[in-house]
């Protein structure tokens, strides 16, 4: 397994990726824009050239913005999330960044234990954020 930066020619297969795991996804073509922006941190982790897991945050300045992390069914549980995040907060480090702030469905306790265990703490709620079903939004944030 290896972690890289996700290239221009993986957004198809990151969209894809993201439409199964999430119901929705982001147009290929703005993973082709957003991947080539020098201030977002857009990562992959790959088994075999095959992506297996990504992340997507949005850096300005000091704060960045976890998007997305997902990592393919058969592959969790394996410790890829942990540092594929890991990698992606060594980054925002470099890049100057001194917090990251994400969202999460309060019903998505696997989710938020994973967020508790790489040391985001709730900063607070966004009441009926989700749709279908209807849920507040934690909103968490890591100090770096």
């Amino acid at each position: 397994m290896k972690y890289r930066d996700m290239l221009p020619g993986d957004a198809a297969a990151i969209a894809d990726f993201e439409k199964r795991m999430f119901g929705t996804c982001t147009d290929a073509s703005t993973y082709k824009k957003s991947c080539m922006k020098e201030e977002n941190i857009y990562m992959l982790a790959e088994d075999n050239g095959v992506a297996i897991a990504y992340c997507t945050i949005t850096a300005l300045y000091e704060t960045a913005d976890l998007c997305n992390i997902a990592v393919k069914e058969e592959y969790r549980r394996c410790h890829i999330a942990e540092g594929l995040l890991g990698k992606c907060i060594l980054r925002c480090k470099e890049q100057g960044v001194a917090r990251i702030l994400l969202e999460a469905r309060e019903g998505n306790v696997p989710a938020l234990s994973f967020y508790k265990k790489m040391d985001f703490k709730e900063a607070g709620r966004r009441k009926g954020y989700y749709k279908e079903p209807c849920e507040d939004a934690v909103i968490m944030e890591k100090i770096l």
